[in-house]
This record gives structure tokens, sequence and C-alpha cells, in this order.
């Protein structure tokens, strides 16, 4: 009886095994899978706690640096990812900037980083600047993720992001294209590649 129980808490401690996914350097955390990260923890906008699994993060950097003598805020506009989560805590890292010319420099061809902090691997994560004008525009940040998603065919299927085109499209070797999956995603996918017009017309009919 006590080999099984502690068997039984083994397999229940290896379900909810998470690892820390955490903002370094002067970043937050904005998004994550479609939901704002102050939903999930009030410290979320400078680490996760995340299951394994595929991640859409969006995060910035806001922080103070020099400008001659004096401190100000730089804030960048905010960046997508895409973050595999294992059961080693993560960083999303930028360098130190101590000046704002610093801050200038990389964010004209940001070259962004994730530190594992078990094996001290560094390896380069793509980020995409999240369309917008001006800072007014990220004013609601979920409202702006949900629009780069849709325009992007982006989904969130079991909890991970999805590319509807990769779920629904295949091409085999000689150039032939395969609609495949299910009815409901692939009027997902139609769906976000309609124009205003079309939608508003599917809506009415």
């Amino acid at each position: 009886m006590r080999i099984l129980t502690l068997v039984g808490l083994l397999s229940m401690s290896s379900v909810t095994m998470s690892a820390e996914l955490s903002a370094e350097n002067g970043l937050e955390f904005l998004v994550v899978n479609g939901d704002n990260v102050k939903k999930i923890s009030s410290e979320g906008d400078r680490k996760l706690e995340l299951k394994p699994g595929s991640y859409q993060v969006v995060a910035r950097f806001d922080d103070e640096v020099k400008r001659g003598s004096k401190n100000r805020i730089f804030t960048s506009k905010p960046y997508v990812f895409d973050i595999e989560v294992e059961d080693d805590d993560l960083a999303l890292t930028v360098p130190d900037f101590r000046f704002e010319s610093q801050a200038d420099a990389f964010f004209r061809d940001p070259e962004w980083k994730v530190e594992n902090l078990s094996s001290g691997k560094v390896y380069t994560v793509e980020g995409e600047k999240l369309s917008g004008s001006g800072f007014g525009s990220y004013s609601n940040i979920e409202e702006a993720v949900a629009k780069y998603n849709q325009e992007n065919g982006i989904v969130f299927e079991g909890g991970s992001p999805q590319d509807l085109e990769e779920l629904v499209v295949a091409i085999d070797d000689k150039g032939n294209v395969d609609i495949k999956g299910d009815t409901m995603t692939q009027l997902k996918l139609w769906y976000t590649k309609a124009t205003t017009e079309e939608k508003k017309a599917f809506k009415r009919g």
C-alpha cells in the first residue's frame, strides 16, 4: 500500500510539474497565450509558472536608462515570441542597458535571447514586433494581440498556439495542396483570411 501511494504521489507530481519563465534586464511580460499576464498572477509581468508546452508570449522593454546625466524611462514596442517550455526554468533576456543610446541601437534590429537557468545554455529566439501606430494602439494589449493572431491565422488549440494553415493545408512533394483537418478548423482558417466586409456578411448570414 505504501509503495502504491508513493507511486501515485510521484505520478501526480509529474502531472503538475511546471517551470518558471522570467523576464530579465528590464523586460516585462504583457500577454501569454492571449491572456493578460496580470490575470494569471500579480507578478505575471516578471515571472510566469508554466507547464511544459508551447506558449505565445508578448513582452517589451520598460525600464530606466540614462540620457546624459538624467534618467528616463525607455519603453519599447511589444514583441511576440513563440517559446517552448520544458522542465527547466527559463529567462527571456536582453543586454543590460545603462544608456538610452544602447537601447535605441538594440531595438533597431533586436536579437532576443532565452537562457536555460539550469544548464546556462543561451539560445536566440525570434521576436516579431506587434504592429500599431503609437503606444495608444496598445492600450488594450489583449485586443492588439487578438488582432495580430487573427491576421496571422493563429489560434489556441489545446492551450498552445497553432498556425491554422499548418493545421489545415498540407502540400506534398509534388506541390499538390491537400485540405485536411475537421470542418470547424477549416472554417476558422477561412474566417481569418476573410476581409472585413466578408466577415460582416458571414455574421449577417
